[in-house]
């Protein structure tokens, strides 16, 4: 845990600078204008709104879905005020988070050489991560982010329990409840299912990318002519 823990540090080190930021952009409407922060508004209310503070249903509404992150800005609200330093500090913390898991990731993946030191190292440091990191808004990624890697990582617990005794249905249980919670912070956490089966087929069966696709060539003709033939049975009817 050594490297995952080196690589998380040096994550909150290089934005320990953004704590004396101030709102810009999009967090002036996400956070200081936003509605469903205010204690006198329904919690209920971030279930039913998008993550402007507008209710989904209305015509103006931009139906982002994420209702988790905006939860978590309601707590910093509730602790802090407008204080942006406590929602900075937050989004800090989460790149720390998300630098050690995706560190662990790496170590599964490429072995305990210092490749996956490098990994995270690079994850940590590399400046595509800056805008998500010193933007307030950009913890619905980053939230997102925290629980596609802990969804995948429970994954591959399942699929290395294979075979052997051990809670697997635990872990599966665990990996699809995180998906879950990682779409709730922004849409794009759906994804971690298809790298769920992307791992299962590529990594745990160590199947080619030619072999793949053959398998889904063959799952598609499969379903055409199930299907044709269900039409044909009905015509018949």
């Amino acid at each position: 845990m050594i490297a995952e823990l080196v690589c998380g540090v040096v994550a909150v080190l290089l934005y320990v600078n953004t704590l004396g930021a101030d709102f810009c952009y999009d967090d002036s409407r996400a956070i200081k204008t936003n509605q469903d922060l205010l204690p006198e508004t329904p919690w209920a209310n971030i279930f039913y709104d998008d993550f402007w503070g507008t209710l989904l249903t209305h015509s103006g509404s931009h139906k982002s879905y994420r209702p988790l992150c905006t939860l978590s800005f309601r707590l910093n609200h509730a602790l802090g005020g407008l204080d942006p330093r406590g929602y900075h500090l937050v989004n800090v913390a989460f790149h720390g988070a998300v630098t050690g898991l995706f560190t662990l990731l790496a170590r599964l993946l490429l072995g305990r050489g210092p490749w996956s030191l490098l990994a995270g190292l690079l994850f940590a440091s590399h400046p595509v991560h800056t805008e998500a990191v010193a933007g307030v808004v950009g913890r619905a990624d980053m939230g997102a982010a925290l629980f596609f890697l802990l969804s995948l990582l429970c994954y591959v617990r399942h699929c290395g329990l294979r075979g052997r005794e051990g809670p697997r249905g635990f872990w599966l249980l665990g990996s699809l409840g995180l998906a879950a919670c990682s779409m709730l912070w922004k849409e794009q956490g759906v994804t971690v299912l298809a790298v769920s089966a992307l791992y299962e087929l590529c990594v745990f069966h160590r199947l080619t990318l030619r072999q793949v696709v053959t398998l889904l060539y063959k799952g598609i003709e499969v379903s055409l002519i199930y299907n044709d033939d269900e039409f044909y049975s009905k015509g018949q009817a």
